[in-house]
């Protein structure tokens, strides 16, 4: 074979190689277009609502054929609730405590929100009422007077701790501000006496305050329990944050808790939610968000499934926790 023949056949064979490699890239870009596009609400940079959102949205893009799910970070529970009752997001992660009254229009919601559906229940959320060591904040009704984080602006854990506060009759008595993930800084340098957080149990953000200071955590179960909070809203329950959770923090901790809930907007096609929650939960799912998002991962059981259900069913969920063996 002369020289200039082997150039040809390299020549010929490099346009042939580049071809196939076109077609490639067009038949998997087109095939990676056509997959049904997803959006799940976390809530702020950095929180649990976000963790738990990324792992879901990395999980369904890998290992749900079909779908390419993607998370995004918002105001927390009451923006997400809203935000698929609107369309701007397919599924989000809720507190139970909105979920109920969206779906009612009523406390933070002026309008029922239809549109939005129950998929699966994901961890507890427990309220955490953090002090310093030596504050004189001994108390709930201590805080008369002073200045307190709610949580973020518009946030579930804002909404959670005011429900209780007015229902005892300690709203206006204290100054209210909303720092968010400032809460903690704004703690150690005394620009708040308190802050409210409600995560769940052992949460890291929580862990990063006893990093700089010593803290005490308030008793929130004791005027939720002698007022009647949890007989008016049965979506709580009382809740112990044992000893030894968080550094420092030697006696039990009795709080509020409420369950974070997946949900879906209504016209997400009954066959995805289906096959969603058929992969989360099998056993490659449950390793997978558990190296995603931790301890939170292992309140993600069938037992569970179905806790706090105060919103309609999605069909698709409703086929894959009747196959589990709910009844509904």
């Amino acid at each position: 074979m002369n020289t200039q023949h082997k150039r040809y056949c390299v020549a010929l064979s490099a346009i042939f190689v580049s071809a196939l490699l076109i077609v490639f890239v067009t038949t998997a870009s087109v095939s990676h277009a056509q997959d049904l596009r997803l959006t799940i609400n976390g809530g702020q940079t950095k929180g649990a609502f976000n963790q738990v959102a990324s792992g879901w949205a990395a999980y369904i893009t890998k290992h749900v054929g079909g779908i390419t799910a993607s998370s995004k970070a918002s105001a927390g529970s009451l923006d997400n609730t809203r935000q698929v009752d609107a369309g701007k997001s397919q599924m989000g992660i809720v507190f139970a405590s909105d979920l109920h009254d969206g779906v009612k229009g009523i406390g933070s919601f002026k309008n029922a929100m239809s549109n939005v559906r129950y998929v699966t229940f994901l961890f507890g959320s427990v309220g955490h009422f953090v002090v310093p060591a030596d504050s004189d904040i001994k108390k709930l009704e201590d805080i008369k007077g002073k200045t307190i984080s709610m949580g973020g602006p518009g946030s579930g854990s804002a909404k959670n701790l005011t429900k209780l506060l007015k229902h005892v009759g300690l709203w206006g008595t204290f100054k209210d501000v909303y720092a968010g993930r400032k809460s903690s800084d704004q703690l150690v340098n005394g620009k708040v006496a308190a802050y409210n957080w409600h995560p769940g149990i052992g949460s890291g953000f929580i862990r990063g305050t006893t990093n700089k200071i010593k803290i005490r955590l308030i008793d929130l179960g004791a005027p939720a329990k002698e007022s009647g909070f949890y007989a008016e809203f049965p979506y709580f329950e009382p809740t112990k944050i044992p000893a030894g959770v968080y550094p420092g923090v030697d006696q039990d901790s009795m709080t509020i808790g409420t369950g974070t809930l997946m949900i879906a907007r209504a016209d997400v096609p009954d066959d995805v939610v289906y096959k969603i929650l058929k992969s989360v939960y099998s056993d490659e799912g449950k390793k997978f968000l558990a190296a995603a998002f931790g301890g939170r991962a292992k309140q993600m059981t069938i037992a569970n499934g179905n806790k706090n259900l105060v919103a309609p069913l999605h069909p698709g969920a409703m086929k894959f926790w009747k196959e589990m063996g709910k009844n509904f």
